[in-house]
Order: structure tokens, then sequence, then C-alpha cells
């Protein structure tokens, strides 16, 4: 595997992100929704929210996330976990894949009442690019708040 990103022969733009794959790169933008300030390159926060009802379905944070795998990697196979940062006792966690999986490749378990994963549960046959959107709920003290998890899974020719 060549690094075009590390090497400048891509051609992303000033405004993409260059993510080097097993055989190629991908050029990724990072952009956050409005209402959003951009506080790492990889995560956006909630500037604010307007009432009781929109800070609880608003995402608080969206982070950015890069996955690379190839093509005869096992299945099932836990790709992804998520949980607080700290977590306390009580906290409880709801996980669902938003957007991305439509031909359901990808699946969510909780591990326990503050851990989940994502993880791949069939076969991906050839190569193809994902862009998942994973939302966690997390229920702390009589108050629901929502993260997002945007992740890029990358799934490649194997080598031989």
């Amino acid at each position: 595997d060549i690094d075009e990103c590390a090497i400048g022969t891509h051609n992303c733009s000033a405004a993409e992100t260059c993510y080097n794959i097993q055989g190629g790169f991908r050029c990724l933008s990072f952009e956050c929704p409005s209402n959003y300030r951009k506080v790492s390159d990889m995560r956006c926060e909630r500037i604010s929210c307007f009432n009781y009802l929109d800070c609880q379905n608003t995402p608080v944070r969206i982070t950015y996330y890069q996955l690379n795998f190839q093509t005869n990697i096992v299945v099932p196979a836990h790709i992804f976990r998520i949980g607080p940062s700290p977590a306390y006792a009580g906290d409880n966690i709801i996980l669902t894949i938003n957007k991305g999986n439509e031909e359901n490749y990808f699946s969510t378990r909780r591990l326990n009442s503050y851990t989940g994963i994502v993880y791949l549960q069939r076969q991906v046959k050839e190569p193809k690019d994902f862009l998942l959107d994973v939302e966690m709920k997390l229920w702390r003290q009589g108050t629901y708040t929502t993260f997002l998890a945007k992740i890029y899974i990358f799934i490649t020719a194997h080598a031989y």
C-alpha cells in the first residue's frame, strides 16, 4: 500500500482531509451543521438548543471516525465501541443506527447499561464504503442526552 496522503499524490481539496486506505485514498469533508461549532478536527458541539425537546433530541456532540477493514474480515466482527466517558452508576444507553445501514450489514448491541458496540453482521464481498450515523442516547439522572457518531467504514480488497 502506498500512502498517497503522506506523499502528496492525492487530489483532495484544501477543505478536505485525505484518508489512506489499502490500495488508495478517500477525500473526506468534516463539516459541522448549523448551530454547531467545530471544537477539533473530528468533533462538533451544539451551540444552543431552544427548548427541552430540542435539547433532548439533537446531539450535544457529533464526532467523526474512520475505520478500514478488508473484505475477508470474519463476521460477526465488533468494529466500534461506544459509551459515555466518564460513565456513572445508573447510566443507561440506547444505540441506534439512523443512516447508512440500508443493506443491513451492521447492527448494534449493548454490552452493559453504559457500553455498546457496532458490529459487522454479514460479509461484505466487494470493496465498499459506508457512512453510518450511530446515535447514542444517554439516560442519566432523569434526562436523555444524545450523541452522534458519524463512522466512515471502508471495506477494501484483501491483499493476497
